[in-house]
């Protein structure tokens, strides 16, 4: 409940309008996902069930997207002071893991009508299922152009995330749209059932990358996995090649939770000079982080006379 009645700011008029920009693209992409789970039963085309299984775990991720980006914009998400990074690690792979079965379970729909007898979808199905396909089509061309057309500067990483998915269902939907136009024209049955296979394929596909993609991004930062190598190793060159004379760098751990790299360094003081002089040092080794990455977390331990302080 504290999520829903805390609210420490208003949001901008910009961040408004990228609400809702994700708000229409979510409401016309459920309207398109209805159409097509009752035309895919109706017309028995597996282009369009395997596009609305497909369609389903996206718009979950459009929904969870929303909430998360309205809580960031009303500042609800401040007592969560890791940030938010794990919540949204593990919704992903949830997701990612519902879409790799989806997908697997689409392919052996799509084998099975091709290896085994089967009744191909009718003209008339087919026809259909073309118009409820340009219909998802021409929603997701225009929710693009909403998503790209207003104000681009200060973009949170979320709203990037649904430009970037947007893209991808454009180009998932234009390809279904050439299959299935063909499969309409072809006036051999057989030629349908392979070009609406074809596009359920696709979409299969598409699925089980999607949803590796997403597991493999989530479990490194629910596993508190280290920072991939080329991150480390920049971290650790930023640190060693800054001139701090008065502190020795003993190790660096990390770890990531969402965007936030969380680095924590165990140094040691080197020779007999004042605490202040130590703390500037950390606080110049601090600012080098900064600079390299502003979402790093960086933590200094201090390793005083066998034991360790923070």
């Amino acid at each position: 409940m504290r999520l829903l009645s805390e609210r420490t700011r208003d949001p901008t008029r910009k961040e408004i309008s990228h609400e809702r920009a994700v708000i229409y693209s979510s409401l016309a992409d459920s309207s398109a996902s209805l159409l097509q789970l009752v035309f895919a039963v109706t017309t028995g085309s597996l282009t369009l069930l395997s596009e609305f299984a497909r369609s389903s775990f996206m718009l979950m991720i459009e929904v969870y997207s929303l909430w998360l980006l309205a809580g960031i914009h009303r500042g609800r998400m401040t007592h969560f002071q890791y940030g938010v990074g794990k919540i949204e690690q593990f919704s992903w792979l949830i997701i990612g893991l519902g879409m790799t079965a989806s997908g697997v379970w689409v392919a052996e729909k799509v084998v099975r009508s091709l290896v085994e007898e089967s009744v191909p979808p009718t003209p008339m199905g087919l026809a259909f299922a073309a118009i409820v396909n340009a219909f998802n089509l021409t929603i997701n061309w225009v929710s693009l152009f909403a998503l790209v057309s207003g104000d681009r500067t200060e973009e949170s990483e979320i709203y990037k995330a649904q430009i970037k998915s947007r893209v991808v269902k454009c180009a998932n939907s234009t390809f279904l749209q050439i299959t299935l136009t063909v499969a309409t024209l072809a006036k051999d049955p057989v030629v349908g059932l392979f070009m609406d296979g074809l596009g359920a394929a696709f979409v299969a596909v598409i699925m089980v990358v999607n949803g590796l993609m997403m597991i493999a991004r989530s479990l490194p930062d629910l596993l508190d996995a280290p920072l991939s190598g080329i991150e480390l190793s920049q971290i650790s060159e930023t640190v060693r090649a800054l001139d701090a004379p008065h502190v020795q760098i003993l190790n660096i751990r990390s770890r990531r939770s969402g965007q936030f790299p969380h680095v924590e360094i165990l140094v040691s003081p080197v020779g007999g000079d004042s605490a202040g002089k130590l703390l500037e040092e950390i606080g110049r080794l601090r600012d080098a982080l900064r600079a390299l990455d502003s979402h790093i977390d960086a933590t200094f331990v201090v390793a005083l006379q066998d034991k360790a302080a923070t």
